[in-house]
């Protein structure tokens, strides 16, 4: 059966959807597009989607991703145009890409997550940030975090590849971290930078952000549909556009 990947927006209120919401509406949104979606054999078949990791209550996401499979080929304008006018909103399809047979999955694919923190005028202290975010990506030294009722600590350094900051209009904070095995929450690294930073305000009331996605290769970020990208590039732009040859 033919497989496709999907690269999604999620922003506005949708940010504020479960991981669950997210899969009743992309699955309402299949239904009503008449897509012929493949389902599981057995008892209780079950759509073949498989997303990618799932943002936390509202969180933005810039490049999310899905995989879905069809009983037949279609034509990939066709599938995208179907689907993406059945979205609600907030949800916006950006690409969409057949699959050759054998492809990796999402969770073979992907590494590493880039967020974007904007920080508020109160919070927006160039040299208190400079030098907690110089600690962070520099200092060799761990940054330790006990989980609450746990007697577990762990070392948020860890699950961090990158920082840096923006200043100007909008203060921002970009965070490059690891997915997988060496993932640690966000929620656990903000806290410990708040702390260093020492700036007021809790960390998960700023307006948090995923950028997107991503697999690093020889220093680049490559998106699971190839798109590369570089983690010191100033700004990001959204378009909705589609992937393939339509001719």
């Amino acid at each position: 059966m033919p497989k496709y990947r999907l690269e999604y927006a999620k922003r506005d209120f949708a940010r504020f959807l479960s991981h669950l919401e997210l899969l009743r509406s992309f699955n309402r949104a299949f239904r009503r597009s008449g897509l012929p979606l493949a389902y599981t054999g057995g008892f209780h078949p079950r759509p073949r989607v498989s997303f990618g990791p799932p943002l936390a209550v509202g969180v933005a996401g810039l490049r999310e991703y899905l995989d879905f499979e069809l009983e037949q080929e279609l034509p990939l304008r066709e599938i995208f145009s179907r689907l993406a006018r059945e979205l609600p909103a907030g949800l916006a399809a950006r690409q969409i890409a057949a699959l050759p047979p054998g492809a990796p999955g999402l969770g073979r694919l992907l590494d590493c997550a880039w967020y974007q923190i904007v920080l508020s005028p109160c919070q927006a202290e160039p040299g208190a940030w400079g030098q907690a975010v110089r600690d962070l990506t520099e200092d060799p030294r761990p940054w330790l975090y006990r989980r609450a009722g746990k007697e577990r600590i762990v070392d948020v350094k860890a699950g961090v590849k990158g920082g840096r900051l923006v200043f100007g209009e909008n203060p921002c904070l970009h965070l490059l971290v690891h997915l997988g095995p060496r993932e640690i929450p966000l929620r656990e690294v903000l806290e410990v930078l708040w702390e260093k930073a020492a700036v007021p305000g809790p960390p998960l009331s700023t307006q948090l952000t995923r950028v997107g996605l991503f697999r690093q290769q020889r220093g680049a970020l490559v998106t699971p549909l190839g798109e590369v990208l570089q983690f010191d590039q100033e700004k990001e732009k959204v378009q909705e556009n589609v992937k393939g040859d339509f001719d």
